[in-house]
């Protein structure tokens, strides 16, 4: 069996590096068109080479999120067909005791694992509402089950 995804348009959070860049070069390679983004410009110009469209994106702005997925509706003439959650991580924290970790820390990792995931999937969902279809994949790490490389 052929999957093909031609004429389909696919948005990729966290697609700088590691599973992020793999999904998105998978779905352009498979004949999608690819947005994705990350933090990193030096790591989206990697993805880039492989056809997917990228851009600098910090995801704890739900503001910029929403305005990059607009953006996306608008340039591909239609809605998102896939969005891919998959920006998460220790949001530059360091190994501490719970006890030590500051507010704005455990906010900042909120933001970037569970915020940026609602942010893009509010901002695709009347689009695919509209084209009465659409999927959002949701990408989790081991840190729900166990401690995280911040110690929480």
């Amino acid at each position: 069996m052929q999957i093909r995804f031609d004429g389909k348009t696919v948005v990729v959070s966290g697609a700088g590096h590691g599973f992020g860049r793999c999904i998105a070069e998978t779905f352009a390679g498979l004949g999608a068109r690819v947005f994705g983004c990350d933090l990193s410009a030096a790591e989206l110009a990697e993805t880039a080479k492989a056809g997917v469209i990228t851009e600098v994106l910090d995801l704890t702005d739900r503001a910029a999120a929403t305005a990059w997925i607009a953006n996306i509706e608008r340039t591909s003439g239609g809605a998102v067909d896939v969005l891919v959650n998959n920006a998460g991580g220790v949001a530059g924290q360091e190994m501490q005791p719970i006890e030590e970790i500051p507010d704005a820390g455990w906010d900042r990792i909120f933001a970037v694992n569970i915020g940026a995931a609602f942010a893009l999937s509010r901002a695709v969902a009347a689009g695919m509402k509209r084209a009465g279809s659409g999927r959002i994949v949701n990408i989790s790490f081991g840190a729900g089950l166990a401690a995280s490389l911040t110690g929480i």
